[in-house]
């Protein structure tokens, strides 16, 4: 794998360019001209797709002309310029007269999809600016930049926007757009979303905890905030944060998105997107870990994006290379992290995760093992789902507890009124109906750290006798399940009762052991609990009351031979 360089970066970035441009629309003649047309919508894109492409060509100029003694791909500078002069044109010609664009998938006349726009072009205009001879292609591309970031940046003042990270994202386009153009009128708005003040709890979560997402988004706008406007308070956010994620890592580099509240909630995936600022503040705090974090980042990606390589192409071209680090990434830990509800484990290969406030309670991975949850229900009223409410940590251990409350009138039967209820009334007379109270189904999840994995002790404090119970364990499809004399390769979707004894999956060498087994019914999908389509379920199933004591195990080992 390539090393964290301005050469490898650049040598990507034309990679990624020459698959995009075969996607840009040419021919004088269409209206389009000039723009990505993204595939899965059949339709030219006027946000990012076609703005990473035009920075991404601006990018591989920079390079050539402020790096001359740089080992680029073979390539045609002032071709690939004149494509984002083409893919800048079109831009200009879309954007509306209020300044801004349309995220064609979704949001339209929209302050944040301009916004992410506005921010990855600055940095161009900004760092063109170091050209002391600019030739005749770089002077109409930024006159381009200029016009279409002046525009926009008028129109983002008063455009508002959606979720918590679009208030970064919409301040960062302003403060970086002011810094270049100082008659814009964009103070007021950036100090309005400022005094919000940054949602990063003591934790270094932000509000949507995504880390494989939306915290690369956070991060580089308030990098930027800092820089370009003063915003120190940007700075130590940002360094709490990748102080978390380093704890979040598993060994392979994929991250734990188990709390995530965005669409990357549950993914395995090498969170790239961190990588631009763990080498920018690594570089501008003298860590070795957050450098070699970077590194790491890099070095284990599987994709990544254009605008993610336009963002390192920016932090080396800004920065410098910093010399390879060597440094130890955290792996031997165990933190309890008590505003979220987390518990972190790392041990080597081994790493956990236990969580509270949601179905999924907790994940195991060693090596290529993957454990990606447990779930526990009881088949009870519709509010059967064991969702840790609180969640109470001590050394080594934490305990989860359920109350079994969900539903202000389950469990329990409505009465009759004793009058007539029209169709219209059904749902309006509920509030004022009797009803007769069931105990609920609380119950409680021990679990302890052990060597080479965890020791789990499931117990229902309230609720019927005789219900059904299933302790859920969800594998990633693609290892091999060993138990009691069998040895097969379970697809996504199969249900599997480990009814007694010990049960292993294996992928390769790498091992995950259950044990006991509990056999007390054979429902395949019990009513209220969530399937797993996704997974190969194993499955522990109890009858009320429930006093059940397993372990998990993790471990390298052979393949055969137990």
């Amino acid at each position: 794998m390539l090393e964290l360089t301005l050469a490898s970066v650049i040598r990507e970035l034309h990679t990624k360019l020459s698959e995009a441009l075969a996607w840009q629309a040419a021919g004088d003649d269409r209206p389009d001209r000039g723009a990505f047309i993204r595939p899965e919508w059949g339709l030219d894109d006027p946000s990012l797709g076609t703005a990473a492409l035009a920075a991404g060509c601006g990018y591989f100029h920079l390079a050539a002309a402020l790096r001359p003694q740089l080992p680029l791909p073979p390539a045609d500078p002032a071709g690939l310029l004149q494509r984002g002069i083409d893919a800048m044109q079109y831009m200009l010609r879309y954007q509306r007269e209020s300044g801004l664009i349309d995220l064609r998938s979704c949001n339209f006349d929209s302050g944040p999809d301009t916004a992410f726009v506005v921010e990855l072009l600055c940095p161009l205009l900004a760092m063109g600016r170091q050209l002391k001879s600019p030739d005749a292609g770089w002077t109409q591309f930024s006159q381009l930049l200029e016009q279409f970031v002046r525009k926009a940046a008028r129109g983002l003042t008063n455009a508002g926007f959606h979720t918590p990270n679009h208030r970064w994202v919409m301040a960062s386009a302003m403060a970086q757009a002011g810094k270049l153009f100082a008659d814009l009128p964009v103070k007021v708005a950036i100090q309005s979303y400022l005094a919000e003040g940054i949602d990063i709890d003591p934790e270094g979560f932000y509000i949507e905890r995504s880390p494989a997402a939306y915290d690369g988004v956070c991060n580089m706008s308030l990098l930027r905030l800092a820089e370009e406007w003063g915003f120190s308070a940007g700075r130590d956010a940002v360094r709490s944060n990748l102080n978390l994620n380093l704890r979040l890592l598993h060994a392979d580099g994929t991250i734990e998105t188990g709390l995530s509240h965005r669409f990357d909630a549950g993914q395995r995936v090498v969170p790239v997107k961190l990588a631009p600022a763990y080498l920018e503040l690594g570089i501008a705090d003298n860590s070795p870990p957050f450098i070699r974090a970077a590194q790491m980042l890099w070095e284990r990606r599987a994709e990544t994006s254009l605008e993610t390589l336009c963002w390192l192409s920016r932090a080396l071209l800004a920065c410098g290379e910093p010399p390879a680090s060597s440094a130890d990434l955290p792996d031997d830990f165990s933190i309890h992290y008590p505003v979220n509800g987390l518990w972190r484990i790392r041990r080597g290969l081994l790493s956990a995760s236990v969580f509270r406030g949601g179905v999924n309670l907790l994940s195991l991975r060693h090596g290529q093992a993957e454990m990606t949850g447990l779930q526990i229900a009881q088949s009870y009223f519709g509010v059967g789902q064991f969702i840790a409410e609180t969640s109470e940590p001590a050394e080594g251990q934490v305990v989860l507890r359920h109350g079994g409350r969900a539903s202000p009138r389950r469990p329990g039967y409505d009465l009759p009124l004793g009058q007539h209820v029209g169709h219209d009334r059904w749902e309006h007379v509920a509030k004022y109906r009797r009803y007769r109270i069931i105990p609920p189904c609380a119950s409680s999840l021990e679990v302890k750290e052990a060597p080479g994995g965890l020791d789990l002790h499931y117990r229902t404090t309230d609720g019927l006798d005789r219900v059904p119970v299933q302790i859920a364990l969800d594998f990633a499809p693609g290892g091999t399940w060993e138990a009691d004399g069998c040895i097969f390769r379970p697809q996504a979707g199969q249900v599997i009762f480990l009814r007694h004894g010990v049960g292993r999956m294996r992928y390769g060498a790498d091992v995950i052991e259950v044990s006991p087994g509990a056999g007390a019914h054979r429902t395949w999908e019990m009513r209220d609990a969530r399937q797993a389509p996704a997974s190969v379920r194993v499955l522990l199933t109890l009858l009320s009351p429930a006093d059940f004591a397993f372990s998990l195990r993790a471990r390298r080992g052979p393949t055969y031979g137990e």
